[in-house]
């Protein structure tokens, strides 16, 4: 009887001992990854239309066509965006230009076939480039982090340039989106279809 209570009280001594030296233990391992900078840009229209005649009854370009333009293009919903910093942003605009128009002056009769415009472009406030200079803007801050279309912050605004803003005839520019074309308030404009566009090019910084 003795001894199997012995042997008893041993067992028990042996677990209580077991169960006293059990640790717990972890490891911590670290994940390392990388985002490349980059950009985009996107419209959900690629084309859009001016309702008016860009004249008016005497055939002078009507001051309010930049800003119809630029109102056009706000309703295209340009999204553009840059997750890094100093991003290179262009804008650039094409003169309008009447369909069969040749070289960069006056059409027969005096009459002027290229109406020079420019706009300033900005993203939530943030501007990122104007069309009244030459090259890239470098834009040190990242933009268009938010993706919605609903969302008119997220979309690049146009608006008249504060300098060379205004629509005039022009004539002289070296290229179509040269900011060389001279004004020649003097000149009515001739008659036709006129076609004339802006590129956003965006991108990343080193």
């Amino acid at each position: 009887m003795k001894r199997i209570l012995f042997a008893a009280a041993s067992v028990a001594a042996f677990a209580i001992a077991g169960t006293a030296s059990a640790q717990s233990d972890s490891q911590s391992v670290a994940i390392n990854g990388t985002v490349a900078p980059k950009c985009g840009v996107s419209a959900q229209s690629t084309t859009v239309s001016l309702a008016s005649d860009l004249t008016d009854a005497d055939a002078r370009v009507r001051t309010a066509v930049t800003t119809e333009i630029a109102d056009a293009l706000n309703g295209a919903r340009i999204i553009a965006f840059c997750n890094g910093v100093n991003n290179s942003v262009t804008v650039e605009r094409s003169v309008l230009a009447r369909t069969g128009s040749t070289g960069n002056g006056l059409t027969e009769g005096g009459f002027a076939q290229f109406i020079r415009y420019n706009l300033d472009a900005s993203i939530n406030g943030l501007a990122l480039d104007s069309t009244s200079t030459d090259g890239a803007s470098t834009v040190a801050q990242r933009f268009g982090g938010h993706i919605s279309l609903s969302d008119s912050n997220t979309h690049v605004r146009f608006q008249q340039a504060a300098s060379a803003g205004a629509p005039q005839p022009a004539t002289g520019g070296s290229s179509a989106t040269a900011t060389n074309w001279n004004a020649v308030t003097d000149r009515r404009i001739a008659a036709g279809a006129y076609t004339g566009s802006v590129n956003v090019i965006v991108a990343p910084g080193a």
